[in-house]
């Protein structure tokens, strides 16, 4: 059955999507898995008037036969029209508030990351999706930073997903017991379906583990812990508290160094898909890149000539 793709649009709570459609030379939505803001770009022609700053737009997309799925939420940041007649209306995810990105210094003491996500998220009226509820902190100082940034350089040293879309903060572990979390959204790709598949397999060095050396004040020695085993070897030495979280933040750089070695991306027909989920490749070539990969970005495309979706990946 051939499907008819469709967008639906809301201008601070009103319908738009007719106007749009009639004037509609293409339409573009990047949404990103880390805190890179998600971005729309609307591109439309003739009278059109131009919006405000800060207008609030939904964006949905889908196909007439199936039904539409939920985009987000965006705030109009640029608009820029050119020959008189042709408006570019770019908007960026709304999460990303002002007060995200103040700065500020305080410490964090003796909770769980989820609980540490939780106290930062009310403060800004978000809520969380987090299962670090089992990974605790003994101490970690935010100087000078803001939460955004923050955030950020702990999901970093915890080789984490975060992301803030749609009101949820989401600071998910990438693996669970050495394989892709199950707690993420997985999206199954044929690799004949699609089309401009590419799979980069990059001369990296595999690391087979991880040493963390600190310095122990209650006892004045050095010490360290391994994660995995065997050679090639990683060293990371730091100011950790205790076993618990230089072990912890061991199998984050482990995890993190050895991301990469095989990346990729493909386009297709307009499909529901998110950054941050799991990608499972099958019927490559010989099956040899048939595996679970994680979504790097998803790019979509509106035009009259149909809805196209773009992806990056890597494993």
């Amino acid at each position: 059955m051939e499907l008819t793709p469709i967008f639906a649009i809301q201008a601070n709570g009103v319908d738009v999507t007719n106007h749009i459609a009639q004037n509609l030379i293409d339409l573009q939505f990047k949404d990103e898995d880390g805190n890179v803001s998600d971005e729309l770009t609307i591109n439309v022609y003739g009278d059109f008037q131009r919006p405000k700053y800060q207008d609030e737009l939904k964006l949905w997309l889908g196909y007439k036969e199936s039904g539409v799925f939920y985009c987000g939420l965006f705030k109009v940041q640029t608009s820029e029209r050119t020959d008189n007649h042709i408006l570019k209306i770019t908007a960026t995810g709304a999460d990303f508030s002002e007060t995200l990105k103040q700065k500020k210094s305080r410490s964090f003491e003796k909770m769980s990351v989820k609980a540490l996500c939780e106290q930062i998220a009310s403060q800004h009226s978000l809520t969380v999706n987090s299962d670090y509820d089992d990974v605790f902190i003994s101490h970690q100082a935010q100087n000078n930073e803001s939460d955004l940034h923050f955030l950020k350089r702990l999901a970093d040293e915890l080789n984490a997903i975060f992301s803030i879309k749609n009101n949820v903060m989401v600071f998910l572990k990438k693996q669970k017991g050495g394989a892709k979390n199950d707690a993420l959204p997985e999206f199954f790709i044929d690799a004949t379906k699609v089309s401009s598949l590419t799979i980069k397999h990059s001369n990296k060095l595999l690391y087979m583990s991880c040493k963390a050396i600190w310095h122990d004040t209650k006892d004045n020695v050095k010490k360290e812990v391994i994660v995995g085993s065997g050679e090639p070897q990683l060293v990371l030495e730091g100011s950790f508290k205790d076993k618990a979280e230089a072990k912890l933040k061991a199998e984050a750089k482990l995890q993190k160094a050895n991301q990469g070695i095989k990346s990729g991306s493909f386009t297709c027909a307009g499909i529901e898909i998110y950054a941050g989920g799991k990608l499972t490749l099958s019927n490559t070539l010989g099956g040899e890149d048939d595996e679970t990969y994680s979504i790097k970005s998803v790019s979509h495309s509106f035009s009259s000539s149909g809805w196209d979706t773009s992806v990056e990946f890597e494993n």
